[in-house]
């Protein structure tokens, strides 16, 4: 079988515009990948109004697609997901799933999905009774689409998602699907969990061996749907085996409903793909945010740094657990001006690298980014503050005490809360939690100091 290199628009949540496809098949083209899945789940015709025809005016713009993918040797593939209200003994269904397909192989797709993937287990009962389990009844469908769709487009390549795409082997399900689907068709396998953090070499066997063929990889990453929605997904691709690729059919990224965002991984994704064997995640990840973004590639990797958080990188952020332990290395150390001077310039660097990023990225990908960019900002000011408090704080060991200090003191500790409460309200997750607790840390402790200064007065 043809190894298939690419992206598959899998994700819930906003669809990619057209231009932004035709941008991202440019673009896969461009860095050696061979495929682009049309399978967007909130696209209604998709999934949920599968038997509804697409418009004409979205036809003409998928034309447009395939020929962008001909040009660049992007293979461009349609999938369907009938799964939520399917028959699978229905003949009329079957037939609306191929009227489907043939509507979008008369505008020259070759390449054609079938995903049950995200649906219940439960048939209805005319299923039941005629197949007995739900493997064999997809796979009967899966089969018959394919016998009639591939007497019509020739050399055609089909790719069926199955229910259970992850985490346990030996299943009874697995088993069936594999021996009971065509050996023609590709079936997608997302690994060892929905987002694998680590896919070893051992899981492509082991699952290659069920399903009586090497897994095509559905990889969920950087993909931020579901409850990874307040993160920002665009740190390095790690955790696949260098063998694994020699025991699979291929591995499609899913991505971000963030073209641009979505880049960094996908490049780095091509450096893996290219070379197994001596690709460097991070040296990788550094080359990849050199080449899209030269000049702001500093500030973008302090940026990205602090909205590491993901799947495959589930653990605080280095970058700024660094700048916790540091500053409290320093204080606790007896070297409080110096903790503090560490902290102004980590708050400048905050400041300046906003200030980069918004001068030297391109407007679509500022766009992109803005909601996390305004977090990582306020956290550049939140570290300000945290400053301003800890310089304000000598107001209350002075003898006797300094009303104006004081009075600054107040003021810096209301801005503090101010800022802290204004990021209770974001919708994203930049920085981890270790900034946060130093903020509420230091806000609690000065609040402490200040009830000794009333029961003085």
């Amino acid at each position: 079988m043809k190894k298939l290199f690419g992206v598959v628009e899998g994700f819930y949540g906003k669809p990619w515009s057209m231009k932004d496809r035709n941008d991202m098949i440019t673009f896969l083209g461009k860095h050696g990948f061979n495929i682009y899945i049309y399978a967007p789940k909130d696209d209604l015709l998709h999934r949920k109004m599968w038997r509804r025809s697409y418009s004409d005016e979205f036809m003409v713009a998928f034309r447009e697609l395939v020929e962008t993918g001909r040009e660049n040797g992007v293979d461009v593939a349609f999938a369907l997901s009938p799964g939520l209200s399917v028959r699978y003994s229905s003949k009329k269904d079957l037939e609306a799933v191929i009227a489907k397909y043939r509507a979008f192989a008369a505008i020259g797709v070759k390449s054609f999905c079938l995903f049950f993937d995200d649906i219940p287990e439960k048939m209805e009962p005319v299923d039941e009774e005629n197949f007995g389990t739900l493997a064999k009844a997809q796979t009967h469908f899966a089969n018959m689409v394919y016998e009639r769709l591939s007497e019509e487009v020739p050399e055609m390549i089909f790719i069926v998602c199955p229910t259970e795409y992850c985490c346990k082997y030996d299943t009874l399900y697995l088993k069936e699907f594999g021996a009971e689907l065509r050996e023609e068709a590709y079936v997608f396998w997302t690994g060892p969990r929905v987002c694998s953090q680590v896919i070893p070499e051992s899981d492509a066997i082991e699952i290659a061996r069920v399903l009586r063929r090497k897994p095509l990889y559905w990889d969920n990453y950087p993909v931020n749907d579901s409850y990874m929605v307040p993160e920002l997904h665009m740190g390095p691709y790690t955790g696949r085996s260098s063998e694994l690729l020699e025991h699979a059919s291929g591995l499609l990224l899913n991505p971000m409903s963030l073209t641009e965002a979505s880049k960094v991984a996908i490049l780095s994704a091509a450096k893996y793909i290219k070379d197994p064997q001596r690709y460097d995640p991070l040296n990788c990840w550094e080359d990849s945010l050199k080449e899209l973004y030269k000049e702001a590639f500093s500030a973008m990797k302090h940026f990205i740094g602090c909205n590491i958080m993901s799947p495959l990188h589930p653990e605080e952020p280095e970058l700024t657990t660094r700048i916790t332990n540091e500053f409290r290395r320093l204080f606790f150390s007896g070297k409080p001006a110096q903790a503090i001077d560490f902290l102004e310039e980590k708050a400048t660097e905050f400041s300046m690298n906003c200030s980069q990023i918004e001068r030297r990225i391109s407007r679509k990908l500022l766009n992109e980014i803005h909601p996390w960019l305004e977090e990582y900002r306020k956290w550049g000011e939140i570290l300000s503050q945290i400053v301003a408090v800890l310089k304000n704080r000598n107001a209350v060991y002075s003898e006797p005490v300094d009303p104006g200090g004081l009075y600054s003191l107040k003021e810096s500790i209301e801005r503090l809360e101010q800022l802290l409460t204004e990021l209770s309200h974001q919708k994203t997750l930049c920085c981890g939690y270790s900034l946060r607790n130093l903020a509420y840390e230091v806000l609690i402790r000065t609040r402490g100091l200040l009830t000794l200064v009333v029961k003085q007065e």
